[in-house]
């Protein structure tokens, strides 16, 4: 029996059993529906794959089965968001596997931590790849997860046609999915010609198809949208799927760069944090060439949707982060965000304490949200100063940097 375990917790956990309790998978509550469809049929693939790709994952637990079953395979795991690809590599790494943990050129992969030890010995390595597209195959079988939350609908379009791009021509894929069945289902035949459905209960469902052909007609899911400060000439810049308010400007973006038009001088410093498709720092850089930007974010394909706008617009002075915990440069003369505010503003908490540890003192940081009564008060407890500022409907705090309250 091999026992594999993504807990700290010893007693009060989930455990899912495979196959008679060849596996035995000890988790905090139980493993999602998708992924205990994916696993049960990783050992029914028509044969085993030299390379597997495992999409969509967040635990890790579908590439620890994997390694167990397919001792020879080399198995690549594919994450946009780096929160979930740091936790597939601490779970590798728990586990007895080495984690090779790589993201796109001309992006810094940046950690607050250092990867964890592995508590066992090291037999073999895990490609895990946070990138905005699936690493090269070819591959001659790919696994997808999808569940609510974790990717937008054209996000999922848009990956099973890079999937389908790079399997080899017989290569099998298997999603485990929960959603429409009918819109799923029709992206399917669209793009693999015909699937046989092997569960589909209660709004779960898992497929298996198989590459016939390359496809005729390749869909393009970027988009391209026009924005402007007053004063400046407008920008085109591009947007992917996945990224913060694809195809449009966020309307608090642009009241946040509007006030930060105002703070900015000439070869100052500026960090851009959860940058999306970089829009706001874009447009201080076309106002000011002489800024230096640092555009940091999570998800890979809003590096690579702000790496499209920077070489559009012949930006100079720029750097392109991928980081989940924050960021430890320092210096830094404005910093600009807007935060998320769900998990307790506790991702809203990582972007003030970012904040506060890179500006220098006397340096400015804005913040934008819709209501921002929480937010401030959140602001006033790490810089002790906050002045608000409406603009499009929305709430600009500005604090300054100075002691710590």
């Amino acid at each position: 029996m091999k026992n594999i375990r993504i807990t700290d917790c010893r007693f009060r956990h989930g455990t899912d059993s495979f196959w008679g309790g060849e596996i035995v998978v000890h988790s905090h509550s139980g493993l999602h529906a998708t992924e205990r469809l994916l696993i049960e049929r990783l050992k029914m693939l028509k044969a085993p794959p030299a390379r597997l790709l495992i999409a969509g994952n967040r635990t890790g637990v579908t590439a620890l089965v994997a390694a167990h079953l397919f001792p020879e395979c080399e198995i690549v795991c594919h994450a946009f968001d780096l929160h979930h690809a740091r936790a597939i590599e601490r779970n590798l790494l728990t586990n007895g596997l080495r984690a090779k943990l790589v993201c796109d050129p001309g992006v810094k992969l940046f950690s607050m931590t250092d990867p964890p030890i592995p508590k066992k010995p090291v037999f073999r390595t895990v490609q895990v790849a946070c990138t905005a597209d699936i690493p090269e195959g070819p591959y001659d079988a790919a696994v997808l997860m999808f569940t609510h939350g974790m990717m937008t609908t054209e996000l999922l379009f848009d990956q099973l046609e890079d999937i389908h791009r790079q399997l080899r021509l017989g290569g099998e894929f298997v999603i485990a999915a929960e959603g429409d069945t009918a819109i799923l289902y029709k992206q399917y035949r669209g793009i693999f010609g015909s699937f046989t459905t092997v569960f589909d209960r209660k709004k779960v469902h898992c497929a298996v198809m198989r590459k016939r052909g390359e496809l005729e007609k390749p869909r393009t899911f970027s988009a391209t949208f026009e924005a402007s400060l007053p004063g400046c000439p407008p920008i085109t810049l591009c947007s992917l799927p996945g990224v913060f308010c694809h195809r449009r400007p966020d309307m608090g973006g642009l009241a946040l760069a509007e006030i930060a038009r105002g703070e900015i001088r000439a070869n100052q410093k500026v960090l851009d944090m959860g940058c999306g498709c970089g829009m706001v720092g874009c447009l201080l850089a076309a106002c000011v060439p002489s800024l230096r930007v640092t555009f940091l974010d999570s998800h890979a394909r809003a590096m690579a949707a702000t790496a499209r706008n920077i070489q559009t617009l012949g930006l100079q002075n720029t750097a392109l982060v991928l980081a989940d915990e924050g960021y430890a440069e320092h210096g830094f003369d404005l910093f600009v965000g807007n935060p998320p505010y769900y998990s307790d503003f506790k991702i809203a908490d990582v972007f003030l304490e970012t904040a506060f540890e890179t500006l220098h003192r006397g340096a400015v940081c804005l913040t934008v949200a819709k209501t921002a009564n929480a937010l401030s008060e959140h602001q006033m407890e790490c810089f002790g100063n906050v002045t608000p500022t409406s603009r499009r409907g929305y709430q600009v705090l500005k604090s300054v940097r100075g002691a710590r309250p």
